[in-house]
């Protein structure tokens, strides 16, 4: 019986592959479905009543997702890892020499083997499906596309638009990969069995050939065009990177010695680039974050209750700014019909002007079609008032952080709203005890933590309250399933679990501020780092009057060692605070980027009231006052247990900070330091202040040689 490749006999010459693996949620190419495909492929080549094939997903949503990833868990060997890529190399070498035509139907996640799958077909048709994803995200997991994805996109697409594709991992949408020549065509979802019969009765002589501009052609003819592409292509690898990521750079040079090389020898120095990189720490933390985030992507079996996603049907965003906007247009983009409400129409058309604009811009980018951009508005209905609410699924509150008005929103929200409606909030620093602190049943207030912006940031803290029943926060992390979110389950505390994890350092970029002899180091240490910026320069993202306010809470709740810095304090009393648009840390002029000279006045201000001499600190220096807190912080909320293992600590941070992914996520990169030489530095550092205090689960584990993740990881 056919595993994932089911092909009945040909109809009019025609044979039709149903490609579903059924004992999966997904289809994947593993070592025995590509064994299958071998077979399916000999039938072909011997059957001559075969004329033509037509592989189509039987899987909604899904067309192949890549490589199975778990056979990464299985290999034990280079020698295992180099047969793998090999194994799918000789058999997509034998579907692109088939002499009868094939045609790729490609409806939903296309990418990795997928892709490469279909680029060994001869024709590709992509639809027109917001799930339609296609791409070779490889380098995203720390190493190439294996089975020829770096030898047939460039003669695909051009190498000008291949190099991109190949060193970001960017996937796109049908109508973008029309658009590039990566599927010959782009139909509804409904047309595609049209679509390859036609193209199998007329031979693909009604298809228009890819456009092919002057200098574009120039390049794929010429080696040292191509060569100056990977140069520029190597600087700006550089500049993203800072060298921590080696598979983008072996792609360049893959496809730098692949200009005078037969395809043979370039597969094999793409066999030679995976078992090497395979074997890199790197590759090992990037294939374990991805795992994570695929685990991530549904309710959490740990609540003990269970909700579909499809079945939230109705939601509301209370709050229609920039927060409550975003939200909302996710829901509403998923079929999910939503209410945006505020409390007077000049409110929520503003928020409705914004939902406008990221519908606009989508349009534009071809990340939907115009018709999807209607059909969500379709889905969101503007209100001041409370009515349609009972039928709501989940609604999602997002105002203003001011406890007394949320006590009054939910409050309403609760007599506006059917019992079995979830009422979520997005607050970033109050708890969820205290907003639920007089609702008529706090059972059902849990947290829904979003991060900004919304339709950009991909995780959500799903927080549970004291008192929230577990159907209540399966409820609304349902929703958050449904569009597209990566969960994490946190108990209730001020900070949640991200917020509280970064405070600690955000607030000694305040202290080095004042103490260092060039505070733009400390931004140029944390980038070196692997940080996506650094902390100055994401308090000028966040605002300054928000982070203000965060830490003032924060303190409030955990004391001294969440004391701002006094730099913070004194900001808050500049006259540039005042200003619209708020005060920047860090300014651009003509000559680069310099400190604010507010903030340089206050440092110095804080500096002679401390009587501290300036100091030079080393990166290394810079970077453990920075991120040992931060571990330190950690370790006090597994102890608190406001997350259930490290591992949620590690994907939270990485997902909702960008915390350097190579790394593997805080506690994974504090294993690899040593937990005992951690509380060592944190020791020395709290002779200057107790905020440096290693808690009590550092000390123990640094005494009893513990890690956070098992050794063998």
């Amino acid at each position: 019986m056919a595993v994932m490749w089911h092909a009945g006999e040909p109809q009019d010459g025609i044979l039709w592959v149903e490609i579903n693996w059924r004992e999966r949620p997904v289809n994947a190419l593993s070592r025995d479905t590509l064994n299958e495909l071998s077979e399916l492929i000999g039938r072909i080549r011997s059957d001559s009543a075969i004329t033509g094939v037509v592989f189509k997903s039987g899987k909604s949503g899904n067309f192949i997702a890549g490589a199975d990833v778990t056979e990464f868990q299985k290999i034990r060997s280079p020698d295992e890892a180099r047969q793998f890529v090999l194994q799918g190399q000789h058999i997509f070498d034998d579907l692109a020499s088939l002499k009868v035509p094939t045609v790729a139907l490609i409806s939903g996640a296309c990418l990795g083997g997928g892709l490469e799958f279909a680029l060994a077909c001869r024709w590709r048709i992509a639809d027109y499906s917001r799930k339609t994803q296609i791409g070779l995200p490889e380098v995203m997991l720390g190493i190439v596309p294996g089975w020829g994805g770096t030898l047939r996109l460039p003669k695909t697409v051009g190498f000008v638009e291949a190099v991109p594709l190949l060193l970001t991992g960017r996937a796109l949408n049908g109508r973008q990969a029309a658009r590039k020549g990566l599927v010959h065509d782009a139909v509804p979802t409904e047309g595609l069995d049209h679509v390859a019969r036609t193209l199998l009765a007329t031979g693909g002589r009604h298809l228009r050939p890819r456009k092919v501009g002057l200098v574009g052609g120039l390049i794929d003819r010429l080696g040292p065009l191509k060569k100056l592409v990977l140069w520029q292509a190597t600087k700006q690898v550089h500049k993203t990177t800072h060298g921590h990521y080696p598979a983008p750079f072996e792609i360049i040079e893959v496809l730098r010695e692949g200009i005078s090389q037969s395809p043979e020898e370039h597969l094999s120095r793409v066999r030679d680039a995976n078992v090497r990189l395979g074997q890199l720490p790197v590759t090992r933390e990037l294939v374990r974050l991805f795992f994570l985030s695929e685990g991530a992507k549904k309710v959490p079996e740990s609540l003990g209750a269970s909700v579909d996603a499809d079945t939230i049907e109705h939601a509301a965003v209370i709050g229609a700014g920039a927060m409550g906007a975003g939200i909302a247009l996710l829901a509403a983009r998923r079929g999910v019909w939503t209410r945006l409400k505020d409390i007077n129409a000049d409110f929520v058309a503003r928020g409705m002007k914004n939902v406008r604009k990221l519908i606009s811009t989508d349009v534009k980018r071809r990340r939907i079609t115009a018709l999807e951009g209607t059909q969500a508005l379709d889905h969101l209905s503007p209100t001041t008032d409370y009515r349609g609410l009972k039928q709501a699924d989940v609604i999602v509150e997002a105002v203003v952080e001011e406890l007394d008005i949320k006590h009054q929103v939910f409050t309403e929200l609760a007599n506006a709203t059917g019992p079995k409606c979830a009422l979520a909030t997005n607050t970033s620093s109050l708890t969820v005890a205290a907003i639920a602190a007089g609702v008529p049943d706090p059972s059902r207030v849990v947290g829904l933590h979003f991060f900004n912006p919304p339709h950009q940031m991909p995780l959500v803290e799903v927080v549970r309250g004291p008192q929230s029943d577990p159907q209540m926060v399966a409820k609304a992390a349902a929703l958050a399933t449904r569009i597209g979110k990566t969960l994490v389950l946190v108990g209730d505390c001020a900070g949640f679990l991200v917020n509280r994890i970064l405070a600690p350092y955000m607030n000694e970029a305040g202290h080095l501020v004042a103490e260092v002899d060039d505070p733009l180091e400390i931004d140029r240490a944390a980038v070196e780092f692997g940080m996506p910026m650094g902390p100055l320069a994401l308090i000028d993202l966040v605002g300054l009057a928000v982070s203000s306010h965060v830490s003032e809470n924060l303190r409030a709740a955990y004391g001294e060692r969440m004391e701002p810095a006094p730099i913070w304090q004194a900001l808050k009393q500049s006259p540039e605070s005042s200003k619209a648009g708020g005060m920047k840390v860090i300014e651009k002029t003509w000559f680069g980027k310099r400190l604010n000279p507010a903030v340089l006045a206050a440092a110095k201000s804080v500096a002679r009231f401390s009587g501290g001499p300036k100091v030079v600190l080393s990166h290394e220096e810079i970077v453990q006052r920075l991120v040992y807190p931060l571990i330190n912080e950690a370790a006090r909320c597994l102890d608190e247990k406001i997350c259930e293992k490290p591992d949620d600590i590690d994907l939270a941070m990485v997902f909702g900070t960008g915390f350097a992914p190579f790394r593997g996520g805080p506690l994974r990169y504090a294993d690899s330091v040593g937990v005992a030489k951690i509380v060592q530095a944190l020791d020395t550092l709290a002779t200057r202040s107790p905020r440096f205090t290693p808690c009590d689960r550092l000390r123990r584990m640094a005494a009893a040689n513990e890690r956070f993740h098992p050794a063998e990881l």
